[in-house]
């Protein structure tokens, strides 16, 4: 089989090498790969700006279905359609036992595509049984490979941040998380919910308003703060869900939030950010960010997702072969797309 594995440390070092297909080992399942998508964090160990351990298959949202299950595997059978987050968390540690198993600490611990266990830009991969969610009938797998964003979201709104009905919410940044967000936000009962962005942004900006965002801002045109007051009875955003993770994004966010407001950090910038943090004081504001989901996450998920309230498929612009894998990057990185897809990996 083939995969695309970041061979070493340094910019660049991504290549589609031929592979030996993996077998499970006990209590692992092996999964053919459907559909996988190129997260954001696939970009930054393309140009060395994240953690990962070399050489490593790339990718880890996916879905597929098992065609073989290891010794001891209980709860999963062949032929099942199934998702997974990407850390395999130890179970033993600190922050497993405190229930924060998305900050696992164990040096060992594997993290799909990224550190110690190969990922999903591959037509074959083994998943430890005991992080596999089944995929509700009603989702097809390319709905499915967009599960493991989603839970990220769901894991940052409806597990963390106090939205409550008839909040006004900002989400900053139309792209993946942002457009989830939207979605999860008006769920949770927003009673408006505005997305900004660049100018740039604009067809992103028609996305937003196609799948529910009452009113959309390009920060470039507009004085942004002001609009956001003007539909706040000039109080400014209850909760501002900074999406984006560029560092301006994140200093406005101190401007949109109302005294006693919340800020949710859902974007990852992956260099520092200079901000006036005299806001946290003055305004009495609550800042929260998450990483990664929880089990309970990826619950939540599949269920929004099967009824309907959450609809990724607007978001799903390329579909390609592995094959053309520097196009599908090159599309995310220009942002001529939200979401590419790996449709054909064989």
């Amino acid at each position: 089989m083939r995969g695309l594995v970041k061979t070493a440390r340094g910019e660049g070092n991504l290549e589609l090498q031929d592979l030996e297909e993996p077998r499970p080992k006990p209590n692992e399942v092996l999964i053919e790969v459907k559909a996988a998508g190129i997260c954001g964090s696939d970009i930054h160990i393309k140009h060395d700006q994240s953690f990962y351990t070399p050489p490593v298959v790339l990718g880890h949202e996916y879905s597929g279905v098992v065609v073989e299950i290891g010794q001891d595997v209980q709860s999963v059978a062949v032929g099942d359609r199934i998702v997974s987050p990407a850390t395999a968390y130890c179970g033993q540690c600190y922050h497993c036992k405190t229930g924060c198993v998305n900050r696992c600490t164990c040096p060992d611990k594997r993290i799909l595509g990224v550190s110690l266990a190969d990922g999903a830009f591959a037509k074959f991969m083994t998943v430890p049984e005991f992080i596999i969610h089944k995929v509700p009938e009603s989702l097809s797998f390319e709905e499915a490979a967009l599960a493991e964003p989603t839970a990220c979201v769901v894991h940052s709104l409806a597990e963390s941040t106090p939205i409550t009905p008839g909040d006004v919410v900002v989400v900053q940044g139309p792209g993946t998380m942002g457009l989830l967000a939207t979605q999860v936000a008006k769920t949770m009962g927003a009673g408006s919910v505005i997305v900004t962005g660049i100018t740039s942004d604009r067809w992103r900006l028609d996305i937003a308003e196609m799948i529910g965002a009452d009113l959309t801002i390009d920060v470039q045109k507009e004085e942004a703060d002001e609009v956001v007051k003007s539909h706040s009875d000039g109080l400014g955003a209850d909760v501002v869900i900074e999406a984006s993770g560029a560092g301006p994004a994140r200093s406005q966010a101190l401007e949109f939030v109302k005294s006693t407001g919340h800020i949710s950090l859902l974007g990852v910038q992956g260099k520092p950010t200079e901000i006036n943090l005299d806001y946290m004081i003055e305004k009495e504001l609550t800042m929260v960010g998450t990483w990664g989901t929880l089990p309970s996450s990826w619950v939540t998920t599949l269920r929004m997702m099967a009824s309907g309230q959450i609809d990724v498929k607007p978001l799903i612009t390329h579909k390609i072969p592995l094959i053309d894998w520097e196009r599908g990057f090159e599309l995310m990185e220009s942002q001529k797309a939200i979401k590419v897809l790996f449709t054909n990996l064989a």
